[in-house]
């Protein structure tokens, strides 16, 4: 087997943008493909959490990793968030992804049946197995599945030829452990907590997945260089002048924040999807002011 992609870098986990009807806006999906990947972004994640896959129709997800597939084609790796309660829908997803020419996925930890350790490592094995010829990235996400994935056990699926990396958005102390532990393999850990790409590149990680990676490319993607240059210090300075954002794009539920960050930039992203609620007046106008703070004429 040839050696499979490992996430690393700048990834960005875009949203989906909905026209009025409901349906996806695809031109403007593409049109933010373009805006990252020529802002030097690393892969692409489709259908995150950011990208409301939780609110989505199976053909629905199917579509997006299409339009995906077409506006991104082979100029970067391309991630595809096939994760689902149920394994036999998470196959076929993933076998659709396959059929795209997708590199990788992203799995997100079963949580809402709480199907237990032993199982889940089952679930991971499974659709490594199934798939072996792609790369499987473990998503796990405790705050969103109340699930914490313990070290031991990503420990152990590491060494599963084929699952290659991790999104996670946990305890910078739980990810030092993962970073330890797995050091033997062919494994990188990626953070999804958008204040803390830094920090899990010093760690010995490999980079962050995220909406911050979404919006801020260009300064991310410097400061990933700069950091590979061992420039820890300019590195640094990027990172504080970043701070104020990440904060503000977690003060609201995901992706409503991020989605009104990129009307600001020119783009239609519209609002989320009920039970979400669009990005509230006041948050409005302090993400505009950070905006402007950065540089960005809106």
């Amino acid at each position: 087997m040839s050696k499979l992609y490992a996430p690393k870098g700048i990834i960005p986990v875009p949203p989906t943008p909905f026209n009025e009807d409901g349906t996806i806006n695809a031109k403007e999906y593409k049109r933010l493909l373009d805006y990252d990947i020529e802002r030097g972004v690393h892969c692409i994640c489709i259908g995150g959490s950011t990208g409301e896959w939780s609110t989505m129709s199976l053909e629905e997800r199917k579509e997006l990793f299409k339009i995906a597939a077409e506006g991104i084609g082979n100029r970067i790796p391309k991630m595809a968030t096939t994760g689902c309660h149920s394994l036999d829908k998470t196959l076929e997803l993933t076998q659709y992804a396959v059929e795209l020419g997708y590199e990788s996925i992203l799995l997100i930890t079963p949580h809402y049946l709480q199907p237990g350790r032993e199982a889940t490592k089952d679930y991971y094995r499974t659709v490594a197995k199934t798939f072996p010829d792609l790369a499987v990235c473990i998503y796990n996400v405790p705050h969103c599945t109340n699930v914490e994935l313990p070290v031991e056990d990503i420990v152990e699926l590491a060494k599963v030829p084929n699952i290659t990396g991790m999104k996670h958005c946990t305890d910078p102390t739980i990810t030092n452990k993962i970073i330890e532990g797995t050091e033997s393999e062919y494994f990188e850990s990626t953070t999804g907590r958008e204040n803390m790409i830094l920090a899990n590149l010093c760690q010995g990680g490999s980079g962050g997945m995220g909406v911050m990676c979404t919006i801020m490319p260009k300064e991310l993607v410097k400061m990933y260089d700069l950091l590979m240059e061992n420039n820890w210090e300019e590195a640094l300075k990027i990172d504080k002048s970043l701070r104020k954002l990440s904060i503000l794009i977690e003060a609201e539920p995901n992706p409503a924040p991020v989605k009104e960050v990129l009307n600001m930039m020119g783009f239609d992203f519209g609002a989320p999807r009920l039970p979400l609620r669009p990005c509230s007046d006041s948050l409005r106008e302090e993400l505009r002011k950070e905006l402007k703070k950065l540089g960005y004429d809106l």
